[in-house]
């Protein structure tokens, strides 16, 4: 992915906020077959990031072995037909997104203390309501589960950001994109048409 300086430049601010509100990442992983990719819920700090595996997961077996990985956030806004940039020009397809990449070293853990702290904060995330008994290391309920899994703390060593947002456009070709997203109203188009406009602002 090339990451131009014009989808770059967003402030730290709004790359933390965007990366909070996601639901899911994407963990990548090498293994001695080749890369392994997997989904989880994590929690999320500007230096650090956390998820938990099963302990027999291939991804387990990677990171003991190759502790350098990538975690990535991502959400698709959607994409457009080329006529609404140029009349005649099909390279002006494109696609609208927001993605982070991290670089990161990963450390594993199977302490069932650690293991128990760390679902309490994935909790407290995704569920923060309460409806659940604590999860502690003494609770015979949570017993075998947490001999189960495996703690996964990703240390951030770089930051890599695109929203691809049509910030290579003019101002007045962004606010026919944006006419036509909204004209189109396809399920992200609304969502996609509000990112475009925030880049009206800078």
């Amino acid at each position: 992915m090339i990451f131009h300086d014009y989808y770059a430049e967003i402030a730290d601010g709004d790359v933390e906020r965007f990366v909070a509100a996601q639901d899911l990442g994407r963990l990548v992983t090498v293994g001695d077959d080749g890369p392994h990719i997997g989904l989880y819920p994590f929690t999320y700090g500007p230096d650090r990031i956390e998820i938990h595996l099963v302990r027999t997961d291939e991804q387990v077996v990677d990171l003991r072995a190759r502790p350098r990985c990538l975690f990535e956030v991502d959400e698709v806004l959607g994409v457009i037909p080329s006529y609404w940039v140029d009349p005649e020009n099909a390279i002006m397809a494109t696609a609208y997104h927001r993605t982070v990449i991290f670089d990161c070293r990963a450390e594993v853990s199977e302490d069932v203390a650690a293991l128990a702290e760390q679902q309490g904060r994935l909790l407290g995330r995704y569920q923060p309501e309460g409806g659940f008994r604590p999860v502690t290391v003494a609770d015979p309920m949570y017993k075998g589960a947490l001999h189960y899994l495996a703690a996964v703390r990703l240390t951030v060593e770089r930051t890599r950001v695109k929203f691809k947002l049509a910030q290579n456009r003019t101002p007045e070709a962004r606010r026919r994109i944006i006419a036509e997203l909204r004209k189109r109203g396809r399920r992200t188009d609304a969502r996609a048409a509000d990112a475009l406009e925030s880049t009206l602002d800078r």
